[in-house]
């Protein structure tokens, strides 16, 4: 008997859904940076000097002075922004530095996402009646299995398979989020039942499906 369970592809989508989502981010963080806040300074600084070469004029006047200037220079005349000047105040040099680091923290975050997604995709667990693999490459015999963590199955539905491989501490990780759940659920109680259950740590080991049908009738007849 051979057990299979893939990759869940809702995990996939949400992977797919971050990291574009970061990957935008840290593409308008770049525009800002480069292109939107130091054309808004330039605007912003142009007007308040416009403002004080026609000084004389007042605010109506001004403004209607100001977009015959705007439009010999192909700029928009700004709506808005605060009294110091129609597109706000004017953003400062180290506001550009800010943006660049958004977008460095979010661009790394979205590749890391990404990455995730792309390696992720095609993963699988498999087990048969001796061992338990992945395709990762990871490959244990169950009886070489040292520990069956639980620890966040409860709330999580995360087990960790414990094992030694040339003298090091390696683990495949049973996650019934990640991967689909009903046959990720069934690759643990298989494992369970191939291994000592001194070995399974942090937790209890799962009933079997009948068993719970077996309990919920004996509960209904008491």
């Amino acid at each position: 008997m051979t057990l299979k369970t893939n990759i869940n592809p809702r995990y996939l989508i949400r992977l797919g859904i971050v990291g574009i989502m970061c990957t935008g981010m840290c593409l308008y963080c770049i525009y800002d940076g480069k292109v939107a806040y130091p054309a808004q300074r330039e605007r912003a600084l142009a007007y308040q000097e416009f403002e004080k070469e026609n000084s004389q004029l007042g605010q109506l006047d001004l403004f209607k002075a100001w977009k015959v200037y705007a439009a010999e220079r192909d700029w928009d005349p700004g709506v808005g922004g605060t009294p110091i000047t129609p597109y706000g105040e004017p953003k400062k040099e180290y506001q550009f530095n800010q943006q660049f680091g958004m977008a460095a923290i979010t661009g790394l975050i979205g590749m890391i996402f990404l990455y995730k997604l792309l390696s992720n995709r095609g993963c699988w667990i498999e087990a048969d009646d001796k061992k338990l693999r992945s395709s990762e490459k990871r490959e244990v015999p169950f009886d070489a299995i040292e520990a069956l963590d639980k620890k966040l199955w409860s709330n999580k539905g995360i087990a960790k398979v414990l094992y030694q491989d040339q003298g090091k501490q390696q683990k495949i990780v049973l996650d019934d989020c990640n991967y689909e759940r009903d046959s990720t659920q069934e690759i643990l109680r298989h494992v369970e039942a191939n291994i000592d259950p001194a070995k399974i740590v942090n937790g209890k080991p799962e009933t079997l499906p009948e068993e719970d049908a077996t309990q919920d009738e004996g509960a209904n007849e008491s």
